[in-house]
């Protein structure tokens, strides 16, 4: 982390999104105006501070040193001071949700083969590189169910009618409809799980044009990708905006300049020292 800036006005206004800085800068200008030239500085110390950071969401849980997908890292990720979280979703022979990104259950666990070709009970057996158990979604949802105001459900397939009944299920038991968004880079799943009335949200490299983002309640662009012109233009057209995975400094305070709504990071604590340092007055 930088040195911690000046508290005069210069310092913080540098940090706040570009409208913020723009109603800050009339305030001032009206007290010196109302109060004279020589109240300013007290007045600059006194105002009270605005300032907007983007709400952290902790991608695959809050893992370093650990594994991503895995109840620790979400415990880890509450504990740290995280509200929000963000899962991978595929589903098994037997067609029960089961957290992992990858296609095949190699990069991450003791096992070899796809998701698709072991039954839930075979999945459980599997151990990660720090001794645990991949979970089921039903068994994060439970864990999260009171601790996390939002939940990032991703598909990282098209789900089956029979896969469609599993995810309803576990939806219904934990009442995750009101704080567990749905979302894919796959507008086809999507679909198919319309059934669940839940928040959803595309996924997409790249800024997807308004005619197909506008289908949904927000949209998750790679945060390098993104600009001000599209997050306004998002925005406008009362869409959620999140940023994807962005893990420094200098991206955050980008990021929070343009507006954007959700940060999805890998960096959990780092993120919530920024944003406290950010908002400083």
């Amino acid at each position: 982390m930088p040195a911690r800036r000046s508290g005069r006005a210069g310092g913080a206004l540098a940090r706040w999104p570009r409208i913020v800085r723009a109603a800050v800068r009339v305030s001032l200008l009206s007290a010196l105006v109302v109060g004279g030239v020589g109240e300013a500085p007290g007045l600059a110390r006194t105002a009270p501070a605005t300032c907007w950071t983007p709400g952290l969401v902790s991608h695959r849980g809050y893992w370093a040193g650990g594994t991503e997908n895995t109840v620790r890292a979400f415990e880890r990720a509450l504990a740290a001071g995280s509200e929000r979280i963000e899962l991978d979703v595929r589903f098994t022979e037997d067609h029960q949700p089961v957290l992992m990104h990858d296609a095949t259950v190699d990069r991450t666990t003791s096992g070899t083969g796809r998701v698709s070709g072991m039954t839930l009970a075979r999945f459980r057996e599997l151990r990660t590189a720090d001794g645990q158990s991949p979970p089921a979604l039903a068994e994060v949802l439970e864990l999260v169910q009171g601790g996390a105001v939002e939940v990032l459900v991703e598909l990282k397939e098209v789900p089956d009618a029979r896969d469609l009944r599993s995810l309803e299920d576990a939806y219904d038991r934990y009442g995750a409809h009101r704080w567990a968004s749905l979302m894919s880079f796959s507008p086809s799943a999507l679909e198919a799980v319309r059934s669940i009335p839940a928040r959803k949200g595309l996924l997409s490299k790249t800024a997807p044009p308004l005619s197909l983002a506008g289908k949904f309640s927000f949209t998750g662009v790679r945060y390098d990708n993104l600009s001000e012109a599209l997050t306004r233009e998002y925005r406008d057209h009362g869409m959620a905006v999140y940023a994807w995975t962005p893990d420094d400094e200098s991206a955050w305070r980008r990021l929070a300049d343009y507006g954007v709504d959700r940060v999805i990071t890998n960096e959990t604590s780092a993120y919530l020292a920024w944003a406290r340092e950010a908002c400083q007055p």
